[in-house]
Formats: C-alpha cells, structure tokens, sequence
C-alpha cells in the first residue's frame, strides 16, 4: 500500500511539472492533455484520474503559491495595522498580483471564475478567493469600526472589481499600447486603492 502511495504521488509530481513547463513554454490554451501525458510519460487517464481536466491541473499548479499566500493573509504577515488602509490592503494583494503578472495563464482562471468547471482543485481556488474578500473587508471593518458587516463587504468587493481591472490591463497588450508609458501594475492599483479608500472615508464622513 505504501509503495503504491509513493509510486502515485511521484506520477502527480511528474505529472505536475510536465504541465508547468509546457504552459511556461507553449501556453495553457495550446497545451493538450496528450501533450502533458506523453511528456510526462504516464497513460492519458493518469492525469484525468490525479486532475481530472486540464483547468484542475492548472489550478493545482497555482495552489502551490496561492495557498501560501492565503495563510500570509490570515496571520496578516506583511500588514502594518499602523499604516494607512488603502496600504494595508496594497500589502495584502501585492503578491497575488506578482504571481497573476508571472503566470497568465494562472490570472485568467481568476478573472472567469464564474465559468470555472467543478473541481477538487478549482474549488480550493475559488474557497481563497472568497477568503481574499473576507480578509479585505475585515480591513474595512477595523480601519472603520463605525461600517456594518454589510458595508465592509460591499467595499471589499470594490476593491476585488479594481484588482480585476488592474489584472485585465496588464494581461492585455492593446490596452497597455494605448497608452504612453503605462504605470506598472502595482503602481496603478496602488493609485486605484487610494482614490477607492479616500471616496469610501469621505462617503463615511458625510454620513455622519
């Protein structure tokens, strides 16, 4: 049973790194399952039955990096609760927007979620994904004790809607070309957050 264990977590590792050559090298779209299975020289139905379709298999690569980040998130590492909102919530996405920004192919299963098949892995992914909102609003919610949990959460989605837009942006060369010397991504969502936070603060102060 061991041996048996150990022989099918090495066929996932093989499998797993086959895939991420290929995607760095050729894109996930013009990669096929026969190609990953004949690389990685196991049978078609290994990769099926360790990933079963190629969106998991994706998704299992980038849990490797998300999940970390993930649990970074929860114990707010890298989060100075002194520093202004908008950095603290800069703090918090930068290195999900680093890795979108390295792999693609990794950001544009974040920007279909809605139209990710159901999955083992996939359905990881979407869970940090809704974690991500969760720990957004809860900046909200201690940054501004005065919003409902309601409020936190709509704020939080804002933020999750110009994390999209910036991702968008980078991810497409006409948008990038069609404007002069576009900022980096960081540097644009870094802006994004600061004029969000400022309307979000003075809509609060004006209800007061």
């Amino acid at each position: 049973m061991k041996l048996r264990q150990t022989r099918s977590r090495q066929t996932r590792e093989q499998i797993l790194a086959v895939a991420r050559e290929l995607f760095a090298r050729q894109g996930f779209d013009q990669t096929s399952i026969d190609q990953i299975a004949s690389a990685a020289k196991v049978a078609k139905s290994s990769v099926f039955a360790h990933f079963g379709d190629k969106t998991n298999l994706l998704a299992a690569l980038g849990l490797t990096e998300i999940e970390p980040m993930a649990e970074a998130g929860r114990k707010g590492m890298g989060i100075d609760p002194d520093a202004p909102l908008e950095t603290q919530i800069f703090s918090l996405l930068k290195p999900w927007l680093d890795y979108f920004c390295r792999e693609p192919a990794f950001a544009g299963l974040y920007l279909s979620q809605a139209a990710i098949v159901s999955g083992p892995y996939t359905e990881t992914f979407m869970r940090l994904c809704f974690e991500l909102e969760d720990q957004i609003a809860d900046l909200f919610a201690r940054a501004m004790p005065s919003l409902t949990a309601e409020q936190s959460r709509t704020y939080a989605r804002g933020v999750q809607a110009l994390f999209h837009e910036v991702i968008v942006f980078e991810m497409s060369e006409g948008l990038k070309q069609s404007r002069p010397n576009p900022a980096p991504p960081q540097a644009l969502l870094s802006t994004m957050l600061a004029v969000w936070v400022s309307g979000v603060r003075a809509q609060q102060t004006s209800k007061a």
